[in-house]
């Protein structure tokens, strides 16, 4: 036994002197006569981590652990399954780690990267507490505990402990790109920009900086400045997917969508991460070639955000499709994605599902249900459920045997141009849309137009939105009555405008823009002209057939089923789009909605 002890050892010292493959030769090929040596394995699976062969790496540690219980193996593979962001695995680990030996601190950290990744900012917070108590310097757990007040949106917090770490460690590169994300998101723009190029003046070749202050330049829309910085994170991290990524996105707000192309599939050889698939998706979208969008298309599917912030996703992975055939004799579950506007979106193939197959059940937001049995039939009553009915019930889902997210539906259903609804698919009861007919006679104006300024939307709600000063000169038209149909709490803002501008911008206090789905589409109904932003009611109108302009976000807010190379999308014939910039040309823009109008 002692050696074989000194062969592992001198093998291992030639490793560490940089003879890496020569060694690892070796120790393989011993490792033969010694199955099941655990220092002998131990170091093999080092190596195979070390060089990348992570398969060969998972598989020893998990004989070490199986046959030894070997603490270190534990740790080694907890960061495997850390990295490829398997979280369940990794936090199995770490806790059977943290009961053995409860005081390591690096491993405490992990655990509340972990938390505050699987969005459970109250625990990764309180673990933090807990080792600031101990430790109070501890840069790390500032950070995180930042990080998560930023997540909550409690703007305040965050920059109070990111700040504390700040004054511990001035030139900490993790810290200040926390502080620059925070006051972006505060609209903060040059506090934002000031972080992240200090931090880069620090580390001129550090990833994270490159990498968020690229990112920082594609979202104000200043696409030339974040090529300059990607492009220059690729001579340095020229295997880096995420980089390669952002790059494509640089590229694809650019126009140059073969480059854009290229770039994801460079990022797919190296990694076949999720959020490539997706963005790549989304390319050949706007490019009309859908049936090798949806190849790609579920890659939303799987990442973090999704998964994480889908309650359902646990319940109905394993029974979810991913473009397999749908079986007409076993029940079928589809369940709606994010908002209530992406459900409308892949509301226009509900349709064709229900009618392929009868024993399908659609899960829907409360709102709308209705809304779908109307325009369907009511044959179909039984088949819609509440959203949470099935993904989030056990017990009803034992009833389900094949799921698809709604947005999957376009693999089936969608894959040309004439596979599109040529008109609009959701109806309304007349006796509904007259009695509204009948409420709105009192205004007298010649028009009646409808607008809608803002999205709500988390992660882009200012790339979509407008204020109401950037619709003044529509707003002085003489002849229009303009109504009021944004949700949110906006009667505060109406009034003030109203006010100052000494215009009569109209809400209809019995109508709850926000509820009230039916009489939301009884007053679109009943409008010359709907002009919004990209919201859920941007896509109730389009699913109406209400003539629509909308004004398209701008970035990363413009979503696939906006950006298209014509003023028009697939998704609704009755939508035209325009770019927000044309608002700014007044003869251009009150033009263009006399010509919609007449």
């Amino acid at each position: 036994m002692t050696d074989i002890a000194s062969t592992i050892n001198k093998i291992l010292s030639e490793y560490l002197k940089g003879n890496k493959k020569l060694a690892y030769v070796e120790l393989k090929k011993i490792s033969t006569e010694y199955p099941s040596n655990e220092k002998l394995k131990f170091n093999l699976a080092f190596m195979e981590q070390d060089q990348g062969n992570i398969q060969e790496a998972k598989k020893s540690y998990l004989f070490l652990i199986d046959k030894f219980d070997n603490f270190n193996s534990k740790i080694n593979l907890y960061n495997i399954f850390l990295k490829k962001k398997n979280y369940k695995k990794s936090l199995k680990l770490i806790n059977n780690i943290l009961e053995i030996k409860d005081d390591l601190t690096n491993v405490w950290i992990d655990k509340a990267y972990i938390n505050y990744k699987i969005k459970e900012y109250s625990l990764s917070k309180k673990i933090c507490h807990s080792i600031l108590n101990k430790i109070s310097n501890n840069i790390k757990a500032l950070n995180l505990i930042g990080l998560c007040f930023f997540k909550e949106k409690k703007y305040k917090e965050s920059l109070e402990y990111l700040f504390k770490g700040l004054a511990i460690d001035k030139k900490n590169i993790s810290l200040l790109n926390s502080i620059a994300e925070v006051n972006y998101e505060m609209r903060n723009l040059k506090t934002s920009e000031e972080y992240y190029l200090k931090a880069l003046h620090l580390k001129p070749d550090s990833y994270q900086t490159l990498n968020n202050i690229g990112g920082f330049y594609l979202e104000t829309n200043d696409s030339e400045k974040a090529l300059t910085y990607y492009e220059r994170a690729l001579k340095l991290f020229a295997n880096e997917p995420t980089i390669l990524n952002n790059l494509a996105k640089t590229y694809f707000s650019l126009n140059k969508n073969e480059l854009a192309k290229k770039t994801c599939k460079k990022s797919l050889k190296i990694s076949n991460s999720p959020s490539t698939q997706k963005f790549l998706s989304h390319i050949y979208l706007k490019e009309g070639n859908y049936p090798k969008a949806w190849e790609y298309f579920d890659g939303r599917i799987y990442e973090d955000n999704f998964k994480y912030g889908n309650k359902s996703y646990s319940l109905v992975k394993d029974k979810l499709l991913n473009k397999k055939v749908i079986n007409p004799k076993k029940n079928l579950l589809i369940i709606r994605e994010e908002g209530v506007g992406d459900e409308i979106l892949y509301g226009t193939m509900y349709k064709d599902v229900l009618e392929c197959f009868e024993n399908t059940y659609i899960e829907s937001d409360e709102r709308l249900i209705s809304l779908f049995v109307e325009s369907f039939g009511k044959k179909y009553t039984n088949n819609f459920k509440r959203f949470g009915f099935f993904s989030n019930n056990e017990n009803n889902l034992k009833d389900i045997d094949q799921v698809l997210y709604s947005g999957s539906l376009g693999y089936y259903f969608r894959n040309n141009l004439n596979d599109f609804p040529k008109k609009n698919y959701l109806k309304i009861n007349e006796t509904l849309t007259n009695k509204t007919k009948k409420d709105l006679a009192d205004f007298k104006k010649k028009f009646k137009v409808g607008i809608s300024w803002k999205s709500l939307n988390n992660n882009y709600s200012e790339q979509k939105s407008l204020t109401l000063e950037k619709l003044l000169n529509l707003l002085r038209l003489p002849d229009i009555d303009f109504f009021n149909l944004q949700y949110g709490n906006v009667l505060k803002e109406i009034k003030d405008f109203n006010l100052e501008h000494k215009l009569n911008l109209i809400n209809l206090n019995d109508v709850d823009l926000f509820n009230d789905f039916l009489k939301m589409a009884s007053l679109l109904k009943n409008l010359d002209l709907f002009i919004t932003v990209s919201n859920s009611t941007a896509h109730l109108a389009g699913a109406l057939g209400i003539k629509t302009l909308l004004i398209k976000p701008f970035n990363q807010a413009t979503f696939f089923y906006w950006h298209q190379s014509t003023n028009k999308t697939p998704w609704y014939s009755s939508i035209e789009m325009i770019d927000a910039n044309i608002i700014n040309n007044k003869k251009l823009f009150l033009d263009l909605i006399y010509s919609m109008l007449e």
